[in-house]
């Protein structure tokens, strides 16, 4: 070879090399570019998901729509990958049914979400979101057939779960490793039947009995429970299950971890012991009340600090507000066969009764016959402000009014009342109404327990107009109230009016009283409704912080108590007593709380009807239910203790999210 052919040769060798080098250094400023592109997409598109996930979630908790909870994850997706134009969606938002849901939406560069919705019952409903959307190459644009790589990234969502929110929980370890004992025991008879789900952090142990769950049982270390079965949630039936029913079933694994609810703050002065007083007033303790005697007590609104713990063996305790003569939930002009203020040896229900009285100086009413209905008032106060309740109408009773005449009220006194509304039917309506507000009567004295003076009858031994309410004998006990309505209430411009508000004259009453929950119960309170409309006196009302009756939910709940019981004391109520009280959103639906410091050993008997509206939140001591009278109740919040024990005949417990602390937000669950 000569020397002028070697440049030419090498020259054609680096070629090669700088080509083959351009190539290496191409690929690798497209994996250094697109790469992090590529990277930087798939993280947005996870973070996208996620958030939608949780949005989903989170919708579907605050207004129960599936539809919205789907279009804010649509919503929340586009707008944390900056899409600002509307997807094209198929088959559209919907909930999903025995099936689940699936929509996809597309957006008009061509990303895509797909939400896949499944209404998964005692696990709540669950958000499967995916996305996928497509990467424009650069410098690895010449490296490729020029198709463009589809990204994609998933997240699951869940929310409404019933094993945060109970019905029933034990915290302690016992019956699993290693500990003794049990979390839960059954040792009595019948079957304890729960809607929700139970939850252990041990081991359940049926011991006699039966345990019937309409939701999930968790027991951390057993795989099955014997004597326990599950049933159809949220119905109660048994399976099969049908749509849109859900069949529970018993895990293990899961450990539940303690709330931490926070101590309840105790406003009020230091109180004594209760005497003859009726009405009882929020604040401080010092001395167990040790309730022995067959009497009423009514528990005005705020924190009671049971200091040295809250023994009640025989008295009746509420801070349900009731009108005199409940009615029959199937006929107005009958009473209540079962009076709430009635039983338990005690008769403190009142009554009222109508005659026509002659009058003069142009205060006489129209003629005919006019049906009255009376409704307890009383004010209870929360952070300095005052709050209207008014309990559901009394039975409606007639009297005929002549020439001259204005109609008389007599009624006897209720617990908790401190003045009574009185609403009144023009002739010839009578008892179908509709009812306007005439007048109000107050309290003039404070009642006080077997007070028989004052009493609207002549004496202590009934009222002898047969109101079957079951009264007669001590039917003034608590004192009562006399009135005449003559033409300045009753007169020519009176008119029963809907528009009126709720105590401006000629104003419709609260709703109803509906049917009890089973043979021999007291009626229940009116449901929930708009406005001023539905309940006024009791857990189903809400009021805004103006005092103004809204629509539930909302931030109070008039008249609503909390039991707080320190370290040092208990809860103890026999099966001769009966404590039925309810809580509210400004107490975060907590009924009973005790601290953590606090592990004594409560007792929650009843003797026939008894409720703790709300939670009852004991973490370190142990509750014993020993009737099955304890939660006489539409709903409860629940019940977690370190260990439970049912004994006697086994109660029911129902479970229900508007009774209950704020539930858990949305979590991911993958």
């Amino acid at each position: 070879m000569s020397a002028a052919g070697k440049p030419g040769g090498q020259s054609g060798q680096a070629i090669v090399l700088i080509a083959i080098m351009l190539t290496v250094l191409i690929g690798m400023t497209a994996i250094a570019i697109d790469g992090a592109r590529a990277y930087a997409l798939r993280r947005d598109l996870q973070a996208a998901v996620d958030s939608a996930a949780l949005a989903a979630a989170d919708k579907l908790q605050q207004t129960g729509n599936y539809a919205t909870a789907e279009q804010a994850a649509a919503d929340v997706f586009a707008s944390n990958v900056r899409l600002y134009t509307g997807p094209s969606c198929s088959p559209g938002f919907g909930a999903p049914g025995a099936t689940p849901w699936t929509v996809t939406c597309t957006y008009s560069d061509g990303t895509a979400i797909t939400e896949v919705v499944r209404a998964a019952g005692p696990q709540g409903s669950q958000f499967t979101i995916s996305a996928t959307r497509s990467l424009q190459l650069e410098f690895a644009r010449i490296l490729s057939n020029g198709t463009s790589p589809v990204l994609g990234s998933s997240a699951m969502g869940n929310v409404n779960n019933l094993v945060y929110t109970p019905a029933v929980a034990a915290l302690g370890p016992g019956g699993c490793g290693g500990a003794g004992g049990t979390a839960i025991t059954l040792s009595g008879s019948g079957t304890l039947n729960v809607n929700g789900d139970v939850v252990a952090n041990g081991s359940i142990t049926v011991a006699t009995g039966a345990l019937r769950v309409a939701g999930d049982v968790y027991s951390r270390c057993q795989s099955s429970v014997a004597g326990a079965t599950t049933a159809c949630y949220p119905s109660g039936a048994s399976s099969p299950c049908a749509y849109p029913d859900i069949v529970g079933a018993t895990r293990s694994g899961f450990r539940l971890a303690d709330p931490n609810y926070p101590a309840p703050t105790v406003v009020g002065s230091s109180e004594s012991r209760p005497g003859r007083d009726v009405n009882l007033s929020a604040g401080t303790y010092a001395v167990n009340p040790n309730l022995t005697t067959n009497v009423c007590y009514f528990l005005g609104g705020g924190v009671y600090a049971w200091q040295a713990g809250y023994a009640n063996s025989a008295a009746l305790v509420s801070n349900e507000l009731k009108p005199p003569d409940e009615p029959s939930s199937s006929n107005n002009q009958n009473a209540a066969p079962r009076q709430f203020w009635n039983g338990d040896g005690v008769n403190c229900a009142g009554s009222f009764m109508l005659a026509a009285q002659g009058v003069g100086g142009g205060l006489a009413i129209q003629r005919g016959t006019w049906a009255i209905e009376i409704t307890s008032v009383r004010t209870d106060s929360h952070n300095g402000l005052t709050y209207t309740r008014e309990s559901a109408p009394s039975m409606c009773r007639t009297v005929s009014v002549s020439t001259g005449q204005a109609i008389q009220v007599q009624l006897s006194n209720v617990p908790g009342a401190t003045s009574f509304n009185v609403y009144a039917s023009l002739p010839p309506n009578g008892c179908a109404g509709p009812f306007g507000l005439a007048g109000s009567i107050a309290v003039a004295v404070p009642v006080r327990n077997n007070d028989t003076s004052g009493c609207p009858f002549g004496s202590a031994q009934g009222n002898g107009h047969g109101n079957g309410n079951g009264n007669n004998g001590d039917n003034c006990s608590l004192g009562g109230e006399d009135a005449v309505f003559n033409a300045i209430q009753l007169g020519p411009l009176f008119v029963p009016n809907l528009l009126a508000q709720a105590g401006v004259s000629g104003a419709y009453p609260p709703d109803s009283e509906t049917a009890p929950l089973g043979a021999g119960l007291p009626n229940q309170n009116p449901p929930r409704r708009a406005g001023s409309a539905g309940d006024r006196a009791n857990e189903n009302n809400c009021e805004s912080t103006a005092g103004v009756y809204i629509t539930c939910s909302g931030p109070i709940t008039p008249g609503a108590v909390e039991f707080f019981v320190p370290s040092g004391g208990c809860l103890s109520t026999s099966n001769s007593a009966d404590t039925y009280i309810f809580t509210g959103y400004q107490y975060n639906w907590v009924a009973v709380f005790e601290p953590p410091a606090n592990a004594c050993a409560n007792t929650l008997g009843a003797t026939s009807n008894s409720a703790y509206i709300g939670l009852v939140y004991m973490p370190s001591a142990t509750a014993t239910v020993s009737s099955p009278y304890t939660f006489e109740s539409t709903g409860v919040g629940g019940l977690i203790a370190s260990r439970v024990t049912f004994t006697g005949t086994m109660p029911s417990i129902t479970y229900n999210a508007s009774y209950a602390p704020v539930p858990p937000a949305s979590r991911l669950t993958s």
